[in-house]
């Protein structure tokens, strides 16, 4: 399989400044990344100024390609408060020009909804938040979390639910290889997803002990079967975007060049 374009998420590299993040991803010949609002500084963009992100990453050749993330999307007793969360998320995406919003449902295991009432309120939430992605001419990514506490656990859910809101103009899925083996889900939706998020894992736990500090680069060590899923998703007719999302501190704590020695490793893995 050919190789194609691919994008970091900041969580690999949480404590670089997001300038040295996009010229990190450019040496690693990556052509896009992802920027979140949950590290230590939760600004977006670490207190830099949206022109001088725009100016490095025009220099980079790097596309900033989602903003992660809107937590707990789906939490009725929330809507109020993450209409204008959201706006604020939108407008700082599209200073540095992202279009993309990651959605992630509430994964508390005080959420005492039934599976009635969760599909409900994802339905509800996909088209209360409709206005704004409209507005901002931007799209939302779904994350289902394969944790079985989760409210969106399968891509399934997330599916149905846009298909009810007939809104796939404004939202798509997430296929997170780390969450979709979790969740036992064998269905994949390639049409219907827009980001494939890639970690992978390796043996030694029992899989209801797997967190995301487990989380690494891809190799033949996997226990996830990464390379089926992704070889999957593609030659079913998925054209979205792909990122690598590795969790581990162990990842976190590479240079600069072991992790660019082993991000080229599992491109090579993955689609040789």
């Amino acid at each position: 399989m050919t190789q194609p374009n691919f994008s970091l998420n900041r969580i690999i590299h949480p404590d670089q400044s997001l300038s040295d993040f996009i010229q990190f991803a450019a040496d690693c010949s990556a052509s896009g990344v992802e920027i979140r609002n949950d590290l230590a500084d939760s600004s977006l963009l670490g207190g830099e100024s949206p022109d001088s992100i725009r100016e490095k990453s025009s220099e980079c050749g790097i596309e900033i390609v989602t903003v992660n993330a809107l937590q707990r999307f789906n939490d009725p007793n929330l809507f109020e408060k993450k209409i204008p969360e959201l706006t604020a998320l939108m407008e700082a995406a599209m200073s540095v020009g992202c279009r993309r919003i990651v959605l992630c449902p509430v994964n508390d295991p005080e959420d005492k909804r039934t599976a009635d009432m969760q599909q409900r309120d994802l339905v509800s939430a996909l088209n209360r938040y409709s206005e704004l992605f409209e507005k901002y001419e931007m799209i939302g990514l779904v994350e289902p979390l394969g944790f079985d506490i989760c409210s969106v656990r399968y891509k399934r859910q997330a599916v149905d639910a846009i298909s009810e809101t007939q809104l796939s103009r404004f939202y798509q899925v997430v296929h997170d290889t780390f969450h979709h083996y979790l969740s036992g889900e064998k269905e994949s939706f390639p049409r219907e997803t827009g980001l494939v998020h890639a970690s992978g894992v390796h043996a030694g736990k029992m899989i209801c002990d797997i967190t995301d500090d487990d989380r690494v680069l891809v190799d033949d060590n996997d226990i996830m079967d990464n390379k089926g899923q992704i070889a999957g998703l593609y030659e079913s007719g998925f054209n979205g975007l792909f990122s690598f999302e590795p969790f581990s501190p162990k990842i976190q704590k590479l240079s600069n060049e072991e992790m660019k020695v082993q991000v080229a490793q599992s491109m090579d893995f993955l689609f040789s």
